[in-house]
């Protein structure tokens, strides 16, 4: 390499590297002073192949324009070379580089810091760009890139890498869902600092009192991680530790574009600390959007400008979500912006559970789907219990993080079913089991856009920690060995999901209202209690059936979805349900259920009434009448009790407090 390069001006903007035809422009942040007031020496070191001694070539203090330094760097084409920045004596990673060595494995201590790359490698996307998938169609599957695939149960050549999701595709395609949204995933350092690694070593040895715990085969102690990754980090590029082989970006874009070959939208994670500007918050999501051709993502922090986001026009098909609620309507119809619903997941965990008080709260959820903004369900994800731990643990169990089990939320809504961690008795797996299953109805068959957490569609465990942050290892991987109640589960969840997408009524573009706008003798959507059109929303009620009317589920104007009745019984007890009649021609059959007591719940055609099993859901549809069981079209009118529809449809209550366990 040469040992003087002569430099040029060039335009201040973008920041970052990037090579041009008569060099390597680069444009950096340069502000840092001296204690006598006058400005650092700043510029940039270059490296070739071999990592020899860089070479220095400060900027100019004549292109400086304001707190921004830029040159060209004449002749230098080297497309494999590196670079790093520096301001006086502090050496340091350019914030804005477009790709990173990939010299350490996950977990490893830096003992050098990985240098930037000047040159970006070409990628042929053909025909690729963003799905554009509406709120309403989604189906959104969290999970952390390296913990999906790394435990030995994935089967997958490339664990715990980008390559790993791409050999899991049959799966994600057989499930069933359209978005995955990754876990941080840009670059960041998972070692934590020193100072945590000794807070990390004493709790251990308060807890166990043995140095083991933290302790590689070798005797030394092992670094503590930041397994999640919710910290500031390099954000334009894609985490190289999550790469199999040396080119992260090359191997993060053939994931996208294999993923939207499949019918599959790929959405990011981003935590930006208060000191990131929300200038430079828009700045790399854009990046994102045109250099990797992202379609969505959850942006995290406290001072995150949704508003800023919403009017970009680069994101007008973009998934844009944020943990606070969106205040301005927009009234132009939905926009781009969605928030992650937390009250759906405390609202529906304690009415699965049995609480009272709840039913207002559960029928506004079940119901909620707003024209101004996208509103994504969960009852389970990364924070907090997994699916099968809400319904096997009444407490967490956080000792393997080592902070004396201070971690983590206290508050889960979660119901053991009886016995605090695992079970080999019969009653208390197939309990658990059906509340899975109920769980899985309550998210998948709600108005909104329902987000399932990776393994929780059948049973992944986490022991009962709630907030793995740290855990790198089988506590927080996905274990792909799938127990009985986890094929269950899975099956019937396929189910669903398949029912979902094929039902608009199910995922409905506008809001049901609960009122017949087209006059076709049905609203939209309706409850009903032991007699039909009688919903009991007292105190003390568990029990609801929930009706689908098919007139409104119309798909581009052409066809009637089917009615669906669901009946939903959290009692501890069997309970009786009315069922509505249908339009002439039409009859209820009982699609599933989440209980093995299915004789129970055949519909008494003379009644008209249904009998369901303690906790327990059932799922009816409408099909084509036979001779024999052809009635005469209902003389009921639903308008005689709009009064109990209104009074179920009021917004959500505070339901907020201490409740008992419903059993």
């Amino acid at each position: 390499m040469r040992k003087t390069f002569q430099v040029g001006r060039t335009q201040v903007y973008p920041l970052g590297a990037s090579f041009q035809e008569e060099g390597l422009r680069v444009a950096a942040v340069c502000d840092r002073k001296k204690k006598d007031g006058s400005r650092c020496e700043a510029g940039v070191i270059l490296y070739d192949r071999k990592h020899t001694r860089g070479i220095k070539v400060p900027f100019p203090e004549e292109y400086r324009v304001g707190a921004v330094c830029s040159m060209l760097i004449l002749g230098y084409h080297d497309q494999d070379g590196h670079y790093l920045l520096y301001q006086g004596e502090e050496i340091y990673q350019d914030p804005y580089c477009k790709g990173v060595e990939n010299l350490y494995r996950y977990g490893a201590v830096k003992k050098t810091m990985p240098r930037c790359k000047a040159g970006v490698p070409r990628f042929d996307w053909q025909a690729d760009a963003p799905l554009k998938i509406p709120y309403e169609d989604l189906i959104l599957y969290a999970l952390h890139v390296r913990g999906f695939t790394k435990h030995m149960s994935s089967e997958v050549k490339h664990k715990g890498t980008y390559k790993g999701i791409v050999e899991k595709l049959p799966y994600l395609r057989e499930l069933g869902i359209n978005m995955v949204l990754l876990m941080p995933s840009y670059e960041f350092d998972e070692v934590m600092p020193d100072h945590t690694l000794q807070t990390m070593e004493e709790a251990v040895l308060s807890y166990k009192q043995k140095l083991a715990d933290n302790t590689d085969e070798k005797g030394d102690r092992k670094p503590r991680l930041n397994y999640w990754g919710y910290q500031k980090g390099l954000y334009y590029i894609p985490k190289a530790a999550y790469a199999s082989g040396d080119c992260a970006i090359t191997e993060y874009k053939d994931m996208v574009k294999t993923l939207h070959e499949n019918g599959i939208a790929v959405a990011m994670q981003f935590y930006f600390p208060p000191e990131v500007s929300p200038v430079e918050i828009l700045d790399i999501l854009r990046h994102w959007v045109l250099e990797y051709h992202i379609d969505g993502f959850h942006v995290m922090g406290e001072q995150i400008p949704m508003e800023l986001l919403a009017g970009e026009p680069l994101f007008a098909d973009t998934v844009l979500l944020t943990d606070r609620q969106y205040q301005k309507g927009q009234e132009r119809g939905r926009s781009s912006l969605g928030f992650m619903n937390d009250s759906f997941l405390y609202d529906m965990r304690r009415f699965l559970k049995g609480d009272d008080n709840l039913m207002d709260s559960f029928l506004y959820h079940v119901r909620e789907n707003r024209l101004e903004m996208g509103t994504v369900n969960y009852i389970a994800k990364w924070d907090g219990f997994r699916l099968l731990d809400m319904v096997s643990y009444d407490r967490k169990h956080n000792e393997e993080n080592g902070e004396d089990n201070n971690d983590g939320t206290d508050y889960n809504c979660s119901w053991n079913c009886g016995v605090e961690g695992r079970s080999q008795k019969k009653s208390i797996v197939e309990l658990r089991t059906r509340q899975m299953k109920n769980a899985m109805t309550l998210l998948l068959l709600s108005q909104g856009t329902p987000l399932i957490y990776s393994g929780d569609e059948f049973a992944n465990t986490q022991g009962g920690n709630n907030n793995p942050y740290c855990q790198d290892n089988a506590t927080a991987w996905v274990k792909w060995h799938l127990t009985q109640g986890g094929r269950e589960l899975l099956e019937y969840t396929k189910m669903l999901l398949a029912i979902r997408r094929a039902h608009p009524i199910l995922h409905s573009q506008l809001p049901l209202r609960g009122t017949d706008s087209r006059s076709c003798g049905y609203p939209d959507i309706s409850f009903h209690g032991q007699e039909a059109w009688r919903p009991d929303t007292s105190p003390a009620s568990r029990t609801i059936g929930i009706m689908y009317c098919g007139y409104y589920g119309q798909k581009d104007g052409a066809l009637d979805d089917s009615f669906f009745y669901i009946a939903v019984n959290m009692h501890w007890a069997p309970q009786s349900l009315g069922l509505p009649k249908l339009p002439k021609g039409l009859a209820w059959s009982c699609l599933s259920t989440t209980s093995k007591k299915t004789a129970e719940i055949a519909v008494k055609e003379a009644a008209q009434e249904i009998c369901v099993p303690p906790r327990t859901i059932a799922i009816y549809t409408s099909v084509t009448a036979s001779v024999e069981t052809d009635k005469e079209p209902s003389k009921e009118k639903p308008a005689k009790s709009r009064g109990s529809q209104a009074r179920v449809g009021r917004e959500k209550k505070n339901t907020a407090g201490n409740e008992p366990i419903g059993n």
